[in-house]
C-alpha cells in the first residue's frame, strides 16, 4: 500500500465525518425552528391507524407465504462438551552427566572495542542509544563505527580505524560530504 492510498483514505474518512456532523447539526437546527415536524399530534396517530386498517384487507390477497408470519425455529439445546481424558505418564529418571572442565580462553577484543590507529570522532553522547544510532548511520553508508565509553560516562562515536593520519583525513572529508557531520581526528594507541 502506498502512502498516497493511506492519505486518500484519510481524506475520505474526514470528509465523511464532516458530512455526518453537518447533517446532525442541520437536523438540530431544523428541530429548533420547526419543533412541530418532530412531534406527533392525535390526528397524525389516527391517520396512521386508518392507513394500517386499509392495508389489512390487501394482506388477504397476498400468497400465504408472505401474509403469514414466518415460523420461529427454536435452536436445539447444546450438549455438554466432551472432556478429554488426561493420561499421566511415569516420569523418566534424571541422569546427570559430568562435563569435563575446559581450559579458560581469554576473549579477543570485540569489534566494538577500539584498536590502535587513527579514528574520526563524530560525536559524544550521554545516552547509548543515540550513539548507537550514529554508528548505524555510519554502517549504512559503508564505514565501520566504534562505540567508545569514556571515563566521564559519555559514549564517543568513532569511524575508522585508519593506519595513517592522511587516510583518516580522507575519511573525515568523505564523511563530511556524505553525512554533513564534521568530526575530528583522534589517535588511539594499542591496548
Amino acid at each position: 500500500m502506498s502512502g498516497e492510498t493511506n492519505w486518500q483514505a484519510s481524506v475520505i474518512e474526514h470528509r465523511t465525518a464532516w458530512i455526518v456532523a453537518a447533517c446532525c447539526l442541520l437536523l438540530i437546527f431544523i428541530a429548533s425552528l420547526k419543533p412541530d415536524l418532530f412531534t406527533t399530534s392525535p390526528e397524525q396517530v389516527a391517520e396512521a391507524e386508518v392507513k394500517e386498517e386499509r392495508a389489512k384487507p390487501l394482506a388477504k390477497h397476498l400468497p400465504a407465504t408472505i401474509a403469514e408470519e414466518p415460523e420461529r425455529i427454536e435452536p436445539e439445546p447444546v450438549a455438554e462438551p466432551i472432556k478429554p481424558k488426561t493420561v499421566i505418564a511415569p516420569a523418566k529418571p534424571v541422569v546427570k552427566k559430568e562435563v569435563a572442565k575446559q581450559p579458560v580462553i581469554k576473549a579477543a577484543p570485540s569489534a566494538d572495542e577500539p584498536g590502535s590507529g587513527f579514528y574520526v570522532q563524530l560525536g559524544a553522547f550521554k545516552e547509548k542509544p543515540r550513539a548507537q544510532g550514529l554508528i548505524d548511520q555510519l554502517r549504512h553508508h559503508g564505514w565501520s563505527g566504534v562505540l567508545s565509553k569514556k571515563t566521564n560516562g559519555l559514549y564517543a562515536v568513532w569511524a575508522g580505524p585508519e593506519q595513517q593520519r592522511a587516510e583518516a583525513d580522507k575519511l573525515q572529508i568523505a564523511i563530511e560530504k556524505k553525512m554533513k557531520t564534521r568530526g575530528f581526528i583522534v589517535h588511539q594507541k594499542g591496548t
